[in-house]
């Protein structure tokens, strides 16, 4: 989650907030596995399918929900790829720990209260 904080950081200023996004605005809910995969809404993406969504959400003011299988460990190259390509959408980004996406965690590794 360290090396997740540096790329959220350096997002914009609208995109650095995880409540940024309007509320009922659309998600996307990512999550990359330890052996490289990604799922978008629980479908197998590749970055550049990633690319095309996250260009359709920020259309839209959307969001990504993340979540990193083994998230506190060393992320897959494909973990750092999806991070960019939310940098570079310029959208907001919630991180979360649990493959529901029950949770949220902060720029600091902890999770945040609801």
């Amino acid at each position: 989650m360290g090396i997740l904080s540096l790329f959220y950081s350096s997002c914009s200023e609208k995109s650095a907030s995880q409540n940024s996004a309007p509320p009922n605005s659309p998600v996307i809910k990512i999550a990359v596995f330890t052996d490289g995969r990604i799922t978008a809404d629980g479908i197998p993406a590749t970055i550049d399918s990633l690319r095309e969504s996250f260009k359709k959400l920020a259309e839209q003011k959307g969001a990504v929900w993340y979540y990193r299988e083994e998230g506190q460990g060393e992320p897959p190259p494909q973990g750092m790829q999806v991070i960019w390509a939310v940098v570079e959408a310029r959208l907001p980004i919630r991180l979360s720990s649990r493959p529901d996406y029950s949770d949220s965690i902060g720029l600091d590794g902890k999770p945040v209260p609801k």
